[in-house]
């Protein structure tokens, strides 16, 4: 099977909803997530039937900030777990197969407000057992040199970040753009069953082998 994760900064458009289309249809993803929606998560949920899937299930952006959604097909089973404004957690089950952990990630704009996402990863971590794939956009670096941007990221924010990775066990693929590597932020697995297959800046795919 394969998941899709995407930074979509915005699904209100036939544009961008078409770029979804194609690269779904270009990769065929079992699980679909996408980040950043801005719109409303019954406009999300409509998109299912568009994009090729049999279900969906979203959480509503805050005004043009945030908003998550995930889709997914009959032959496979998805859980929904509790959720926020900021992360999607379930349980995901292929016909034969043992069920692991999928959680989809948006990291909080607010840099005062990110430790509450980091202290929902370490919950999750610690309150199950299963194999846990967690993928999206963390909105944060583990080098100062990895950002780009006028805003430098301060030492605590980084720390901050450094300990959840430690915590959770994550491991990074750092995908590169030419000779410059781009940031880590949406680039988290932690299930070693995945073959990590790069998207250009904003998604990734993980294929199950």
């Amino acid at each position: 099977m394969s998941c899709l994760s995407w930074n979509c900064r915005g699904l209100g458009n036939a544009a961008t909803v078409g770029e979804l289309r194609n690269l779904v249809k270009k990769y065929a993803p079992t699980v679909l997530c996408v980040l950043e929606t801005q719109i409303h998560k019954s406009r999300v949920e409509l998109l299912k039937g568009t994009l090729g899937y049999d279900n969906s299930f979203a959480v509503s952006s805050s005004g043009r900030s945030g908003g998550l959604g995930i889709f997914w097909n009959n032959k496979t089973r998805v859980e929904i777990l509790p959720y926020s404004q900021y992360h999607i957690d379930a349980i995901v089950t292929e016909y034969g197969k043992e069920p692991w952990r999928l959680t989809c990630v948006y990291g909080d704009a607010q840099t005062a407000e990110r430790h509450k996402t980091w202290d929902m990863l370490k919950f999750i971590k610690a309150s199950s057992h299963l194999p846990w794939m967690c993928m999206g956009d963390f909105n944060e670096v583990l080098l100062r040199e990895e950002h780009q941007g006028v805003q430098e990221r301060s030492h605590a924010q980084i720390v901050g970040f450094h300990e959840v990775v430690d915590v959770c066990g994550f491991h990074f693929s750092v995908m590169r753009e030419g000779a410059r590597p781009l940031k880590r932020e949406l680039q988290v697995a932690r299930i070693a069953e995945f073959d990590l297959i790069e998207l250009g800046h904003g998604g990734l795919v993980l294929a199950l082998l």
